[in-house]
């Protein structure tokens, strides 16, 4: 396992990306109407930064049970067994890692949050919602599609972070990794490194 490094006089030290190995393949998976070339894209930026094996898959319907009427969310908990049902080939292969996306509001069931960015189950699933990035985090604050871009990639290299590369998750808010993320004002003081 390796944690990255902080540094007191100047906040966060990102960790040298090249000290960084691992020998899987990541799918990313668009739920529901989440944008195919979205996802694509987030593709193209992984292949390019970190390296990485990645494909993308088609996308794949939401059940109408894997929302909760009365909350109008997606359960996080759901979104993932759709994943594991729509690849059961990828559920058995130790080198695969699945990230669903979508742009529904998501809540997780077994928490009483309000909604979530993401969840994870186990070591090779993670789903993350886009729905709620494009909220401002102060009054007055200009949102343009290059803000919401850059918090979902936060996100998903989080998750990549944590359950390709088994990083541990950090309590140094400027890192990509922190345990702690309860808005967007929190994902806009995250970096985007490890």
């Amino acid at each position: 396992l390796v944690s990255a490094g902080c540094n007191r006089k100047s906040g966060y030290i990102p960790m040298n990306k090249d000290i960084l190995s691992s020998s899987g393949k990541l799918y990313l998976v668009p739920l529901g109407d989440f944008p195919a070339e979205l996802a694509i894209d987030l593709a193209s930026f992984y292949r390019k930064k970190y390296k990485l094996t990645v494909e993308t898959l088609p996308n794949v319907p939401l059940s109408q049970a894997a929302m909760n009427p009365k909350r109008r969310q997606l359960m996080a908990e759901a979104a993932i067994e759709i994943l594991k049902e729509a690849h059961p080939d990828l559920k058995n292969d130790p080198k695969a890692l699945v990230i669903g996306l979508t742009n529904r509001d998501m809540y997780i069931a077994k928490y009483d949050w309000q909604f979530s960015f993401s969840w994870r189950d186990g070591e090779k699933y993670a789903v993350v919602s886009s729905r709620r990035m494009g909220e401002p985090h102060s009054w007055g604050q200009r949102i343009t599609g290059d803000v919401v871009l850059s918090r979902l990639r936060k996100m998903v290299t989080k998750n990549i972070g944590l359950l390709y590369y088994d990083l541990q998750p950090s309590d140094n808010p400027r890192s990509v990794l922190y345990r702690k993320v309860g808005g967007v004002k929190d994902l806009d003081y995250m970096g985007e490194d490890f």
